[in-house]
């Protein structure tokens, strides 16, 4: 029997009761939610009080203690959940949510507190006591409103490279629109340089697809960006961010400026990150409508709760956004030793996924990171797919939530191409970076694919000799996901007859890739055939980097034979982040995790100084290459297999922190 038989078997006789198997299958219809306004009658109860000890909050991110009393017969089902203030619970989604049970002494009391972090959301916000079964919630008592006393507080700061490296872009938020102003200079003391910003912002006519524009729906606020030039290379400069008139401003920060081709790089490379609730309550997310099991919100200590979590982690694999509680504290970490001249974060950024506060979230956690370290991005899925996306390749995928790349753009502005062809390229140091759009056409004749033909053909590599191509669905991958034009497998043999023949012959070093939640790397390859290295140990062929790990759930799945280009190479399903250091001869790339920020791999790029590309050469190597064939699908009757061949390969470690998702087990009350 398979590891995952048994896990199964032990969950369900931990769990079962009488009763177990009717209430899992009794779900709502189909894409129904917990919130729905048929659910959320006002009912209010005579005596039960919920209170908040402010209604104002004087910093992005203060603690509010929310109290309740006079609760009769506490519930498991009981909850406290956050709302926009002027938008009725019925029509949005909550915020964020905790269940009473899980306060100690509530349930014996009827009564209770807890600490929620809240941000400044640039409107107010409520708090709401729900009460009733999983199917017919209604609210029982209402907190007073909480607003901000400093809107113009400059938050979720942003540095990005523009296409002129003497150049320097920084971007923030504020609720409303001023007279937004950068200064800065070489000292903290000296902030004698200044450039006014630009505004703007977006609205839900902006959007493509619900959620994002109806019960998702958030004002961002204004959008503060400014360029700040005229800067020396690999210089360290310090800035400020704030209105021109009496309005607050931000702390003084400082960045590197880009570096020229003859200098050591340091850089930071991410994907599929996300965001969670430090104050250690629940998010809402828009794709648990999606799965009939999980129709409800099921209170935890409940049957339905442990199986919910139980079929997402070993199923969907989606079910929450663990590691970010580790990878979190260790990106700040690395920001604050000041040694970072760039990030690079390939898609699935926030995943709001329409639940547009979640971006806010998302910005708070990442500015100690954003406000040192430039960082660019790509779009992943949960940013752009929508069938009204522009340009978009899947006409059936929603990922996104209905934000369609808008939220991902206006938030945190990359030198595209244009607004919407949402794909660029930069020079960094001795590296050129080619960033792309997976979400969007890339065949052959597409505007995508025609400015990647033409970028790579005018790289100079004796100023940039490495290049490296990010973007974020793998263009080789060892997932099984291979029936759908969306899955990963249909998608890397779509990448892989698009670019494969173009990288190689332009000699790319890497591509740096997420979407697959875990870590792995290809030997130097070509048609799935590893090409190894020439007799002065240069790469005769890209590597392709999986980094996929950094905090949503790992992705605990193999093909049952790993395709040619992984063998003997590594593969982790741990969480984690990537960085790289690198000069015109030597690129080295570890992979850290994020725990302990112990090394976990790490491999050096070598090419002599002179190094020059030859394209004559990896044609000739192309042509002499015999393909590999790759296992791409597993028919329906080869699950079996996959079962048992796939859960052997996770080491122990990985497997106690995907069971750390199930949750306790308790009777259906």
């Amino acid at each position: 029997m398979s590891i995952f038989a048994w896990l199964l078997v032990v969950a369900l006789a931990a769990c079962a009761a009488p009763d177990a198997v009717g209430a899992l299958a009794s779900t709502a219809p189909r894409k129904s939610a917990p919130f729905q306004t048929r659910n959320l009658i006002e009912n209010h109860q005579k005596g039960l009080k919920l209170r908040v000890s402010t209604t104002s909050i004087d910093t992005s991110g203060q603690y509010v203690t929310v109290s309740w009393s006079g609760v009769e017969d506490p519930a498991d089902t009981d909850m406290v959940a956050m709302y926009l203030a002027d938008r009725d619970p019925s029509e949005t989604w909550p915020m964020k949510y905790i269940w009473t049970s899980t306060v100690p002494n509530a349930q014996r009391r009827g009564a209770g507190q807890y600490f929620f972090q809240v941000y400044n959301y640039y409107e107010p916000i409520k708090f709401v006591f729900l009460r009733g079964a999983f199917g017919d919630k209604f609210i029982a008592a209402t907190s007073e409103n909480i607003t901000s006393t400093n809107p113009q507080q400059p938050t979720q700061v942003k540095l990005a490279f523009t296409e002129d490296p003497s150049e320097m872009r920084v971007t923030w938020l504020t609720q409303y629109e001023g007279n937004p102003i950068i200064r800065y200079g070489l000292s903290k003391k000296d902030l004698s340089l200044s450039v006014t910003a630009n505004v703007s912002t977006y609205t839900p006519a902006d959007l493509c697809d619900a959620p994002a524009n109806s019960t998702g729906w958030k004002e961002p606020g204004t959008i503060n960006s400014g360029v700040m030039t005229g800067l020396e290379p690999n210089t360290r400069y310090y800035y400020v961010v704030g209105d021109e008139g009496e309005g607050p401003s931000s702390k003084v920060t400082s960045f590197i400026s880009a570096p020229t081709p003859e200098d050591t790089v340091h850089l930071l490379a991410l994907a599929d990150l996300g965001q969670y609730n430090e104050d250690g309550s629940r998010n809402f997310a828009y794709w648990y409508q999606y799965y009939e099991p999980a129709d409800e919100f099921y209170a935890i200590d409940t049957m339905q709760y442990t199986m919910m979590h139980m079929i997402l982690a070993a199923v969907n694999n989606e079910a929450e956004q663990d590691g970010t509680v580790v990878t979190y504290p260790a990106l700040h970490m690395e920001a604050r030793t000041g040694k970072y001249h760039s990030a690079w974060h390939n898609g699935d950024v926030s995943y709001a996924r329409g639940a547009e506060w979640q971006w806010d979230t998302y910005g708070h956690q990442i500015e100690p990171v954003t406000s040192r370290i430039p960082t660019m991005y790509t779009m992943g899925n949960h940013e752009y797919d929508d069938p009204n996306a522009y340009d978009s390749r899947f006409s059936t995928s929603v990922d996104s939530g209905g934000e369609c790349g808008v939220v991902q753009q206006k938030r945190a502005p990359m030198p595209t191409v244009t607004e919407r062809d949402m794909f660029y390229s930069i020079n960094h140091g001795p590296i050129h970076f080619l960033q792309l759009n997976t979400e969007a056409n890339f065949e052959p004749g597409s505007a995508q694919h025609d400015f990647a033909v033409a970028d790579l053909a005018a790289v100079n590599r004796s100023v940039t000799p490495w290049v490296v191509v990010g973007f974020h669905r793998m263009m080789y991958t060892d997932s099984y996901y291979g029936f759908t034009p969306t899955s990963s497998q249909v998608v890397a043999a779509d990448m892989r007859a698009a670019f494969e023949d173009l990288f190689f012959e332009y000699g790319v070093d890497m591509t740096w890739q997420g979407h697959l939640h875990n870590y792995q790397r290809t030997c130097p390859v070509y048609n799935n055939t590893c090409v190894d290295y020439d007799d002065e140990g240069v790469a005769r062929g890209p590597i392709h980097v999986t980094m996929g790990h950094n905090g949503f759930m790992l992705t605990p799945f193999y093909q049952p034979e790993a395709p040619n280009a992984f063998d003997g190479q590594p593969t982790f399903a741990s969480f984690g982040y990537c960085r790289a250091e690198v000069n015109r001869t030597h690129f080295n790339l570890q992979m850290l995790d994020s725990l302990r920020m112990e090394l976990r791999d790490e491999f050096v790029l070598y090419k002599p100084e002179g190094w020059q590309l030859d394209r004559e050469a990896n044609l000739q190597v192309m042509a002499s290459v015999t393909p590999v064939p790759f296992p791409m699908l597993i028919p329906i009757s080869g699950w079996g297999a996959v079962v048992e061949k796939i859960f052997p390969l996770l080491a122990m470690q990985d497997l106690a922190g995907a069971l750390e998702a199930f949750g306790p087990c308790k009777g259906v009350p």
